[in-house]
């Protein structure tokens, strides 16, 4: 695990679970959230909002590795995501986002493809796993 980062921020739909039915977590999502909600802090964050992605969490069990949940609330001028609401250090914080334009450019971004439907072959969160320091 990176010593700099002290918390994860990850997207919700179309990041850890998928956009189309919202019925299946990311393939590694469990063992990536598990690793880093016992180094350091993990962040769930939602166009949905706050509640959304609680009961998002507690639908697949892993709320116990999530340290807090927000929403993704207004744009700046650029279109993008505020983040001044969030309880974090952005010069020590990950974000984990399928849609990595909708945040600041100053902002530690980790891309990943949109995880749309089930997909038991999907590797979407390998960059994600190998800069925790997971083996993949």
């Amino acid at each position: 695990m990176p010593r700099d980062v002290d918390c994860w921020v990850f997207d919700v739909d179309g990041c850890l679970v998928d956009s189309l039915t919202g019925t299946s977590l990311r393939p590694g999502a469990r063992a990536l959230l598990g690793h880093l909600g016992h180094e350091s802090r993990v962040i769930l964050w939602s166009a949905g909002g706050d509640d959304y992605a609680r009961d998002r969490a507690e639908q697949f069990g892993v709320d116990g590795h999530v340290s807090g949940y927000f929403p993704k609330e207004g744009r700046d001028a650029d279109g993008r995501y505020l983040t001044g609401h969030l309880p974090v250090d952005p010069r020590r914080a990950v974000f984990v986002d399928d849609r990595p334009e909708d945040l600041a450019p100053g902002l530690d971004v980790l891309s990943v493809s949109p995880y749309l439907s089930e997909d038991p072959h999907d590797h979407g969160l390998v960059a994600v796993s190998q800069r925790a320091g997971l083996p993949h």
